[in-house]
């Protein structure tokens, strides 16, 4: 449920700014940021284009800037408003995380016992995985979104029986604990888990010790027969215009992606687990909780379904989601308390909220991009970059990405050199270092061999920095 972005064409609609509905309005902190980032944010909706774009900025208690513009129903012309509930997509396995982090606390779960420990019946090759590996997709499950057998956009009513079927007998990729490989599947048999140890089905458990007791009373298990007050409508882009994008059956993406929510539900989560510590010391000393490879080198990917990472000259916590007709991002600055959530009802298109928060962040940290330098490179350059760079040990769904030669420059392929579609040019900011031309928030640095035993390329997109490695081929 990450994204691959794709430069697409559709109708532009018209904006409508809304203000929220909370009967006392939160201060403004800074009136210039807020005019920055609502420009930002408007040029973004009709350039990207979003039919809708939910945002929050708060620093602490204040909020910087909070508005929904656009339309979150084409059909009925509905305007966007902060209490527009989206699909919210992986931000969702954020919340199966804090429902295992609580049951560890409670010693209902050990993160060390095996998976067959609380799913008797599991025989596939995960079985014998530490619950742990489940969390920070170290466990070496393949990601059943990515089969060829995922009944994509299916509003077909599929069992849990069914759903483990597709990757349960699976040979694992690697050896359990040695890389990373983001899969759902991972955070579906945590769901199994809740339910198996809890005894309630997912959705009640989340309910009853999560979303109820933390006060988040407009996120939902997104059912599509539920009644959800202000729910979104969600849109796949083509070259004629928006279509109503596939309704899935929750028990598809489960805990893995079945929550709607918005963007101040989003900022009340924050606000709650990470400013406030609400779940307690145990609880969210799990969730932050990074464990090394074996030959000690980190892994970013915290068991509660966050990236901590620097950004910036920032450390940061954050998560991606993305879903049929949506996506989304959180991200919390802890040194600065500051919070951003970008919520949207289509994905595939760039910038992505990734690249919304983060030039966002740039207005709030005043940490503008560096302009592209007119610098070009030589050709010897240009002969030594190009060619195929496959990604190391840190996967996540995009195995391959294809650099070309392009008007005395270099362009971008997803997937490889050899794959189809337009490349993309991209930007040289100085030295070895590019960003992409229709998303310079995805940066791409490159390693000419002055630094042996480095990989050959360090992209950063999707919230993440991942190390590519030249084709021998």
């Amino acid at each position: 449920m990450l994204i691959r972005t794709l430069a697409l064409s559709a109708a532009i609609l018209t904006l409508t700014s809304c203000a929220s509905a909370d009967p006392v309005a939160p201060a403004i902190v800074e009136a210039k940021p807020a005019t920055e980032i609502a420009d930002l944010v408007g040029e973004v909706q009709k350039s990207a284009p979003y039919p809708a774009l939910a945002v929050s900025v708060r620093k602490g208690d204040e909020v910087i800037y909070e508005a929904a513009i656009g339309i979150t129903d084409i059909e009925q012309d509905t305007p966007a408003t902060t209490e527009s509930v989206f699909a919210i997509g992986s931000l969702t396995k954020s919340f199966t995380s804090i429902a295992i982090s609580q049951l560890a606390a409670a010693g209902k779960i050990d993160l060390s016992a095996p998976v067959s420990t609380y799913l008797t019946d599991y025989a596939g090759p995960a079985k014998d995985a530490p619950v742990w590996t489940l969390m920070n997709h170290t466990s070496g499950l393949v990601n059943y979104t990515a089969l060829p057998e995922f009944p994509q956009g299916t509003r077909q009513k599929l069992t849990r029986r069914q759903m483990r079927d597709m990757f349960e007998g699976k040979d694992l990729m690697f050896p359990t604990g040695s890389a990373f490989s983001y899969s759902n599947s991972g955070t579906y048999l945590l769901g199994l888990i809740v339910e198996a140890v809890s005894g309630q089905t997912y959705e009640t458990y989340l309910q009853e010790n999560v979303l109820s007791p933390l006060g988040l009373d407009h996120t939902y298990y997104n059912r599509p027969e539920r009644i959800i007050p202000h729910r979104a409508e969600g849109y796949v882009g083509t070259e004629d215009g928006y279509e109503n994008a596939p309704l899935l059956e929750p028990l598809i993406p489960f805990s893995a992606g079945a929550l709607a929510s918005t963007v101040q539900d989003i900022q009340h989560y924050i606000d709650t687990v990470h400013r406030k510590n609400a779940l307690g010391d145990a609880v969210r000393e799990t969730l932050y909780t990074q464990k090394a490879f074996p030959d000690g080198e980190p892994n970013p990917y915290a068991f509660g379904a966050l990236v901590i990472r620097e950004w910036e000259g920032h450390s940061k916590i954050a998560h991606a989601g993305d879903i049929d007709g949506f996506s989304a991002y959180m991200a919390y600055y802890p040194a600065e308390d500051v919070s951003i959530v970008v919520l949207a009802n289509t994905r595939d298109v760039s910038p992505t909220p990734v690249g919304i928060e983060q030039k966002i962040a740039r207005i709030i940290f005043d940490t503008p991009r560096p302009e592209g330098t007119a610098a070009p490179l030589t050709a010897d350059e240009i002969v030594s970059l190009v060619g195929d760079y496959d990604i190391g040990r840190m996967r996540i769904g995009l195995d391959r990405v294809g650099i070309v030669e392009q008007d005395g420059g270099l362009a971008l392929r997803f997937g490889g050199t050899a794959a189809p579609g337009e490349p993309i040019p991209l930007v040289r900011i100085s030295g070895m270092t590019f960003y992409a031309a229709h998303d310079d928030e995805m940066v791409f640095s490159f390693n000419k061999g002055t630094d042996e035993g480095a990989a050959d390329l360090m992209v950063d997109y999707v919230g993440g920095t991942f190390a590519f490695y030249k084709s021998k081929e």
